[in-house]
C-alpha cells in the first residue's frame, strides 16, 4: 500500500472489502497493467492519483458492487479469449469470487 493510499480514509462500515477491491482497479487493469480504453474505469484513471481515491470514496456501494461485477466479467471474457481457463489471470481471479459482503 503507498503512503497515498494510507493518507486518504476508507470509509467506516460494511463497504471496506469492496472498496478495497476496487481501490487497485483505479491504478490499472490488473490482466494488461494498462488502462484499456474500453473499460468503464478509463476516464478515472486520466484523474490525479488523489482525485481517483476521492472518486471511489463517493462512490454508492451499489455502484461500486456493479463495477466489481463488471470487472470479473471482463477478466473471464479476456481469458476465454486468450484460451487460459478461467482463474490462471495475472490477478488471480477468477471471475466467481465474491465481490459482495
Amino acid at each position: 500500500m503507498s503512503h497515498l493510499e494510507r493518507s486518504l480514509p476508507v470509509k467506516a462500515g460494511g463497504n471496506t472489502h469492496l472498496r478495497g477491491r476496487a481501490a487497485g482497479l483505479i491504478i490499472s487493469c490488473p490482466v494488461c497493467q494498462d488502462n484499456p480504453a474500453d473499460c468503464p474505469l478509463h476516464a478515472v484513471r486520466q484523474l490525479s492519483l488523489r482525485e481517483r481515491y476521492r472518486w471511489l470514496e463517493a462512490l454508492p456501494p451499489e455502484q461500486m458492487r456493479k463495477l466489481l461485477d463488471q470487472h470479473s466479467e471482463c477478466i473471464r471474457r479476456k481469458e476465454l479469449a486468450a484460451g487460459e481457463p478461467p482463474g490462471t489471470g495475472r490477478d488471480g481471479s477468477d471471475g466467481r469470487r465474491e465481490w459482495r459482503t
